[in-house]
């Protein structure tokens, strides 16, 4: 009668080292999270300003008449662009930019300005036709307009010659 040997399974993963993807990843999370918490802290002082605006117009107002009433008329006017920031949507124009990524191009930041609609986009690509193809992909994207490559540079000091470059483009918001 035979003995069954026993099974040995090693789940350990034997690799060492990380992969280009690993990396890009990591720093795409990286670039994501300082987004996420710059974005934050925009609307945490922009919130303040708001809840400010909002504590000075509600106090009584010790000027009635023409100066008092245009006074306020500005405070609301800024108070509702301030919401107006707030309430902008963003998450489009994210989908759009993570639709149109490839192997060849890695996110190193994305900077949206709510108050003008533009984002600023700058990545790094394995050459020139990947970046030259990535921002054709950008402009086809729907939410985004005027997408323009402001600048690009071939980094000469490190082996694969890569191109680092800047992308900007905006966007009407529709209701």
């Amino acid at each position: 009668m035979n003995r069954l040997q026993p099974l040995r399974i090693d789940f350990a993963e034997r690799e060492n080292g990380a992969s280009p993807g690993r990396i890009a990843t990591l720093f795409l999370g990286a670039a994501a999270m300082a987004l996420a918490m710059t974005a934050f802290q925009d609307i945490q002082t922009r919130t303040a300003q708001l809840e400010a605006e909002l504590g000075r117009v509600a106090r009584p107002a010790g000027k009635a008449g023409p100066a008092g009433t245009a006074r306020l008329d500005e405070s609301v006017k800024r108070a509702n662009a301030v919401v107006r920031e707030l309430a902008r949507r963003w998450d489009k124009v994210f989908a759009a930019i993570e639709a149109v990524g490839d192997g060849e191009v890695a996110l190193l930041a994305i900077e949206p300005d709510a108050r003008k609609g533009i984002v600023r986009i700058t990545a790094e690509s394995k050459n020139k036709h990947s970046m030259l193809r990535y921002v054709t992909r950008l402009q086809a994207s729907q939410p985004l307009q005027r997408v323009l490559l402001e600048h690009h540079e071939v980094r000469t000091q490190e082996p694969e010659r890569p191109v680092r470059f800047v992308v900007s483009g905006e966007w009407e918001e529709t209701p």
